[in-house]
């Protein structure tokens, strides 16, 4: 089959892989030469997001964001604390201090806010940003938790309601889940101003041993698997300038987040969601409910030792620019 980021020709490497819904099946194919994973068929999955998200503190993965929305609330720096719980959020608040010379006159989107608390936890950094999602059950979620910041669009559409629009386009996690991303990268170029930016973060596939067929959310919520050697052959699609975020720093300062390749060969998953649609008895699936700033201070503790034992022993601890997450600069070319 033809990869359709670069052209080449990729592979079949799983046949029939459990979809996230109950009675979908998926083939994951791999291309060597831009390094991207993708699923076929491709799913429509904006009900697929309504369920999840009506259902988000019960839903594995997801259950996470839900308590970020109830927690970003209650710190006193909601972007430090966001920063502090994943690579993700850390790559885009680096990335916005380096790019934004007036955060009231810088405008910005958030486009695939979610639940809503990134958007939000900007807006009290003083961050002149909105934030757009296709769930309206999200967005409602959004607007009556954080205030009117967010709306209910298709970014195809909105893209033509307001070209020219943003300095800058922020996707946290969100590229992955999109059915055909050069397209959907196509219509936030027409978003952006000249010499605007978007900031990109996605799972990174990069450091993961070629053995591994799929480490990523299950299809059709995930379609894709990014290396940065993909997002390279995007922005060379898109006529974008690339640039990546180094993680060095906060894999020193977090070393209790920094992933090995030493992971174990895990294909198959668990579906969430029955066939109509609706979630099913998860109960029995292994989750982590704990709130975001109890494993704060866990990590805390883990950090202490890890860097005490960096100290004493440098080889013992490897950090490096590269992780778990990627995170891009795109910049539009004049």
């Amino acid at each position: 089959m033809k990869c359709e980021l670069c052209g080449s020709t990729s592979q079949l490497k799983y046949k029939g892989l459990q979809g996230y819904q109950l009675g979908m099946k998926f083939n994951i194919y791999a291309c060597d030469t831009c390094e991207t994973s993708f699923s076929i068929p491709r799913a429509d999955t904006s009900k697929i997001y309504n369920a999840i998200y009506s259902n988000g503190e019960k839903v594995p993965g997801y259950n996470r964001y839900w308590s970020y929305m109830k927690e970003v609330q209650q710190q006193e720096n909601p972007l430090q604390f966001l920063a502090n719980s994943e690579e993700a959020f850390w790559g885009i608040k680096k990335g916005l201090e380096a790019l934004v010379p007036d955060k009231k006159t810088t405008k910005i989107l958030e486009l695939g806010s979610g639940l809503g608390y990134l958007t939000y936890a900007l807006t009290k950094e003083g961050y002149n940003i909105e934030g757009l999602d296709i769930s309206s059950e999200a967005v409602a979620q959004a607007n009556k938790t954080f205030g009117d910041y967010y709306v209910c669009a298709d970014v195809h559409k909105y893209a033509l309601e307001k070209p020219e629009a943003y300095d800058i386009v922020i996707l946290t996690e969100v590229i992955e889940h999109i059915e055909e991303p050069i397209a959907f990268m196509e219509s936030i170029k027409k978003l952006l101003r000249k010499d605007g930016h978007m900031i990109v973060t996605t799972p990174n596939k990069t450091l993961i041993p070629s053995d591994i067929v799929w480490d990523t959310e299950a299809p059709p919520v995930h379609h894709w698997w990014f290396s940065e050697n993909s997002m390279q052959y995007m922005a060379k699609t898109l006529h974008l300038e690339t640039e990546f975020i180094d993680f060095t720093k906060y894999y020193f300062n977090h070393p209790e987040a920094y992933k090995t390749n030493k992971r174990r060969k895990r294909v198959e998953r668990k579906p969430i969601l029955s066939e109509q649609g609706e979630l099913i008895d998860i109960s029995h699936y292994a989750t982590d409910t704990t709130p975001a700033h109890v494993l704060q201070k866990k990590a805390a503790k883990k950090r202490k030792f890890l860097k005490l034992r960096a100290a004493l022993a440098p080889s013992t601890i490897i950090f490096g620019e590269k992780g778990k997450t990627l995170c891009a600069v795109l910049k539009k070319k004049s």
